[in-house]
């Protein structure tokens, strides 16, 4: 098990490989790579290649993982405006994803407004069941794992409700009516803001990890507050760690601790990155020192 975190988040100035170097210079060992830039992934074949390959060659040599990968995600109507081409977009963030030496990239569902709580699930389901498997031959081509991710929306008053794979329930049956290069990215964060709706009370850890179980490949580590999601770094919120620590170690669980904390450190100042980094580092390895002396 490595401690991870994200190489976005920094500030328009940080590029791929200086975020590279703050990850590792604060202790990280494991990276979750964005390869969510159309503006990257559209680049010819050649600059494409020795871009991700190089930026791989990097992390390999300082003695880095690349644990994870992120690819783009879109609203709704435009993914569906454009659909063909954010297609073609996702099936170069898996191809990214292998030269960048990882398996896994995750890949959200497409979440219709619609999809809030029970409504409109069906129809969502048969959306994303055709967008998934329109990426099986590159995931097989690049020996890639999507990781689908649960998620939430936001209700006509900015709160956050159930939507696409919320439960483990939906998101087991995404991952199912695909083949075996699908996989689970479970969320911390996302688990207890839609836990705090009633009737999603059963939406916990110990939940989603016992329904999941050899199914959760890789993580999304944050905090916040129970009402918003806010990517906080952990125990800066009111996530019970001790709980989520027990859950993943009940299932086995032995992927990285991957920090998603990127609205953390979108407040500190440019001058300051190295520290707010080693306090990104310092939550996780909380955690980890947790997760090495748990039964």
């Amino acid at each position: 098990m490595r401690i991870g975190c994200q190489t976005v988040g920094y500030g328009k100035d940080v590029t791929d490989e200086l975020a590279i170097k703050l990850a590792y210079n604060a202790g990280f060992t494991a990276l979750d790579f964005s390869v969510e830039s159309e503006a990257r992934l559209g680049m010819p074949d050649k600059d494409f290649n020795e871009y991700f390959s190089g930026l791989g060659k990097m992390a390999f040599d300082l003695g880095m993982e690349v644990g994870q990968t992120h690819a783009p995600f879109y609203t709704f109507n435009t993914q569906m405006a454009d659909y063909d081409a954010k297609i073609e977009f996702t099936k170069k963030a898996i191809k990214a994803t292998a030269l960048l030496g990882s398996k896994y990239t995750v890949i959200h569902a497409i979440k219709p407004p619609l999809r809030q709580f029970n409504e409109y699930m069906k129809e969502t389901k048969e959306i994303n069941e055709k967008f998934y498997k329109a990426l099986i031959p590159t995931l097989k081509e690049y020996d890639v794992y999507c990781a689908i991710e649960n998620l939430f929306a936001g209700d006509k008053n900015g709160d956050i409700v159930p939507s696409s794979c919320s439960t483990a329930e939906e998101l087991a049956e995404y991952i199912d009516i695909c083949d075996e290069r699908f996989v689970c990215c479970l969320d911390i964060g996302h688990v207890n803001v839609v836990t705090q709706n009633k009737g999603y009370e059963h939406v916990n850890y110990r939940h989603m990890c016992r329904m999941l179980g050899d199914k959760i490949k890789v993580l999304h580590v944050h905090d916040n507050n129970g009402k918003r999601d806010q990517h906080l770094i952990p125990y800066a919120g009111s996530i019970d760690w001790d709980e989520v620590v027990k859950s993943l170690k009940s299932i086995g669980y032995s992927g990285n601790l991957s920090l998603e904390t990127f609205y953390f450190m979108q407040q500190i100042k440019s001058e300051c990155l190295e520290t707010g980094m080693g306090m990104m580092y310092m939550a996780g390895k909380r955690i980890y020192d947790m997760f090495m002396r748990q039964i």
